[in-house]
């Protein structure tokens, strides 16, 4: 029986870390897409052209990127992160 319930906790731990990861992963995709679109419209806006802005704002997706392979490397591995 305490087997049994040691087993079924710590499932639900990593449902529940999963679920919060899930959450932030989706929280940040939407939120580097409305930075860079803002981002680029007020550039637009300066005068600067639409294919300059967008190179620009790219570095949004790239540290948006980076930040999400730091996370899949610590969690994949178990270590403590390296900076």
């Amino acid at each position: 029986m305490g087997r049994t319930r040691t087993v079924f906790s710590i499932a639900y731990s990593i449902l529940k870390i999963s679920g919060a990861l899930l959450a932030a992963w989706l929280t940040l995709g939407r939120n580097v897409k409305k930075a860079r679109s803002s981002f680029e419209a007020e550039l637009v806006k300066e005068g600067m052209s639409k294919e300059d802005a967008e190179k620009i704002s790219e570095c949004y997706s790239e540290l948006k990127d980076q930040l999400m392979d730091l996370l899949k490397g610590a969690v994949q591995t178990g270590r403590k992160w390296e900076t």
